[in-house]
């Protein structure tokens, strides 16, 4: 189903209406930890002045607000744009009113009411009844059975009027009738009422006519609102049928109405409507003024709707391929040269301003010929300032990709030191890693802190649970270079190393084992199940067991029926969260064993989703590139091919292996739950092609050889 946000401002007749609700979504999702934000400054960073490190792709609203602080104009209190504001689908005005009407005794039962309706076009619909049509309804029923009684005809013929306005929210055109002979107040409300109905309806000439004879009615409750609410008809009849003559005819009624002593309650309301006719009229004129006026101090709660209404013109724009007014707007100029690129080094030489300062260090090449001037107004920019962390962090890249290394690592670590944005240390940690000199320092700046979680919802700040239970994490440059370029002796330093946080030592040590299994490292598996006992006491009895076997034939069933018994197992370290669900138990969204197999030519087994990555690493080889000595980092290398070719698919090496035992040791009585779990893992694991014939394999030797055991029960299919 499609709404149309266009619609919300022409729709709310102080009656009604309510904003587009997302679509319904189908899961689970995988929720994933994130190390600096995707989409726009943290929650929080804005207020308190350090604006992280901005992206292109942040969003619009962002960089506008981005553009303002750097320019000078800090967030101020009751300026709170970072609140993105919930969806004003909600149902509490709803049951608000139906809450309300329950009250009054002998009305008819309604459950619901539907508030969008069709645009007439196929699953198309805009919101019309909205939120604050719900709210009033109630706010006045509440006032009618103070003034009435609750138990009057008047109110109970009062609901009933409301009720039929209602109806016309979704497809109905019900017009309650007049009621000429009744209670002056109660004829006075049934005039709006059916002005209202008309309206949600669809008849707007006809509403239009009604609500400009209540204007005036001066002894009407409703004439003080009847012209502001006449405009609205005209924005709605306008925006509805693209008429741009109903939207000129409704600026003008909101002007009359801005003008008017009489009716100062309508003067804000008109005033803000009336940007949204100007902005339908005139976007790009309109534009160029809000960009002024977001740039004025002291907005109060006018900065977050004045914000959101600079981002949907620019949308429209965009929508009907029109740019965004470059020429007279300073702050449209930035954001668009700021995410697509232009000529930023000549702006910024031609304002020297800090946010064409930022822009010019993003797009600037280190070749430019304004290279050395930028690098000397990017040092120079204090530490206290929103754009400290933006000009090194890009002014570090720069010298990254200019072969300055010694000076990249002096401001790194320089900036390291004075940067409180948790979200830019990680950024400047990356940067760092990658000009890691040996081991020690790629395990100082292989840690970061996680700063938000990301699910099917969004970006959100991390909890404090999850805080505690994951203070620090490997990001993917330092769990790929890990994981590709680390040999296995180095592992095992890791795993128990002081500079390494306790809780990462039990991940490293217990994909360290599985990989000493796979290369055939007795010695090393023996040390590994060692650790992993002493740091997994759910693993405890078997890996000693495992480190008990003397034949290594033996040791290395052990190590197969253990790992197709325990789906958490992998000879990887991933980046965030990692697998959540514990080690022994399936994961439910099947995330269970290993695939190494590379594809487009280079593997990343850490799925790792940090774009600001690729600023370092373009070839998406997250490996830094000088933290271990040539000899160290050829055997890593070696080891990883090795690891990809005995074992690449998780699935088809345990498999092969249970099948291997079960053949030449039939007697095992490990043997049945071996093959049944063999069969399991082609389910519920990483299987691919090769994976069938396994399956059936496995399948085929536990019935034939093993009908009576409860293991050859419960595997009725291969797969």
């Amino acid at each position: 189903m499609k709404f149309r946000w266009w619609a919300l401002a022409g729709v709310a007749l102080v009656t009604l209406l309510v904003a587009p609700q997302s679509g319904d979504s189908c899961g689970p999702f995988p929720v994933e930890m994130q190390f600096t934000n995707y989409h726009g400054v943290l929650p929080g960073e804005f207020s308190s002045g350090h604006l992280g490190v901005l992206r292109p792709h942040f969003y619009r609203k962002d960089l506008l607000l981005a553009y303002r602080t750097l320019s000078g104009v800090p967030l101020a209190a009751g300026e709170q744009p970072e609140v993105r504001p919930a969806s004003d689908r909600a149902t509490a005005p709803t049951e608000a009113w139906l809450a309300a009407r329950r009250e009054v005794p002998g009305v008819a039962k309604v459950e619901q009411v539907e508030a969008d309706r069709s645009t007439g076009q196929a699953y198309e619909f805009f919101p019309n009844c909205l939120s604050s049509a719900f709210e009033t309804a109630a706010a006045t029923l509440h006032r009618r059975i103070a003034e009435w009684g609750l138990a009057s005809p008047q109110v109970a013929e009062w609901v009933r009027g409301q009720d039929m306005v209602f109806r016309n929210c979704s497809s109905a055109v019900t017009i309650p009738p007049e009621l000429t002979a009744a209670d002056p107040a109660l004829a006075a409300d049934r005039r709006y009422q059916i002005a209202a109905a008309k309206f949600y309806a669809g008849q707007y000439q006809q509403a239009e006519t009604d609500f400009d004879r209540i204007a005036a009615d001066a002894a009407s409750p409703w004439h003080e609102i009847a012209p502001y609410l006449a405009a609205r008809v005209c924005i709605r009849q306008g925006t509805i049928t693209d008429d741009q003559a109903k939207l000129v005819r409704a600026a003008e009624r909101l002007r009359a109405v801005i003008a008017d002593p009489a009716r100062p309650a309508q003067h804000k309301p008109a005033q803000d409507l009336l940007g949204f006719v100007q902005a339908r009229l005139e976007p790009q004129h309109r534009l160029t003024e809000l960009g002024e006026q977001i740039m004025k101090p002291n907005l109060g709660s006018d900065l977050s709707t004045m914000v959101t209404d600079y981002t949907r013109i620019w949308d429209r724009l965009e929508e009907a391929r029109k740019t965004p007014p470059r020429e007279d707007s300073d702050v449209a100029d930035w954001i668009a040269t700021f995410q697509h690129g232009g000529p930023a080094v000549e702006k910024w030489r031609a304002r020297h301003t800090i946010p064409w300062l930022v822009a010019a260090l993003v797009w600037a090449d280190a070749k430019d010929a304004a290279w050395p001037d930028l690098l000397a107004a990017a040092h120079a920019v204090p530490a206290d300032s929103p754009a400290y962390a933006s000009v090194s962090y890009y002014g570090i890249l720069r010298q990254v990709r200019s072969g300055d290394l010694d000076a990249a690592r002096r401001w790194a670590d320089d900036a390291l030191s004075q940067t409180p944005s948790p979200a830019a240390v990680n950024m400047l940690r990356s940067e760092r890693l990658r000009l890691a000199r040996d081991w020690e320092e790629f395990l100082r700046f292989a840690l970061r802190k996680p700063v938000s979680i990301s699910d099917i919802d969004g970006d959100s700040p991390i909890s404090a649970d999850e805080a505690r239970k994951h203070p620090l994490a490997f990001d993917g440059d330092a769990a790929q270079s890990l994981n590709v370029a680390t040999p296995l002796r180095l592992w095992m330093d890791a795993s128990g190393k002081e500079s390494v946080p306790a809780g990462l030592h039990a991940q490293i040590a217990q994909a360290a084992w599985v990989r000493a299994v796979i290369l055939d490292d007795r010695a090393g598996a023996v040390a590994m199940a060692d650790r992993v006992a002493l740091l997994k006491p759910e693993l405890r009895v078997d890996m000693r067991a495992y480190a008990a076997e003397k034949d290594p034939d033996a040791a290395h069933f052990a190590a197969i029926f253990l790992m197709l018994r325990a789906p958490g197992f992998e000879p990887v370290i991933r980046s965030g969260l990692g697998r959540e669900t514990p080690v022994k138990q399936s994961d439910s969204l099947r995330d269970n064993w290993w695939n190494l197999m590379p594809t487009k030519g280079f593997v990343q087994p850490d799925q790792a989703d940090h774009e600001a990555l690729y600023d370092l690493y373009p070839d998406g080889k997250f490996v830094s590139p000088d933290f271990l000595p040539k000899d160290q980092r050829a055997a890593g290398e070696a080891e990883w091919r090795k690891l990809i070719d005995r074992a690449g698919n998780a699935v088809n090496y345990l498999c092969a292996g249970a099948i291997a035992w079960a053949r030449s040791h039939p007697q095992d009585p490990r043997v049945p739950q071996a093959l049944h779990q063999a069969v399991e893992a082609t389910h519920y694991g990483p299987a691919d092609k090769a994976s069938s014939a396994f399956s059936r394999q496995a399948f085929e030797l536990l019935h034939r050889r093993y009908a009576n055991s409860p293991w050859t029960a419960k595997t009725k299919y291969w797969y």
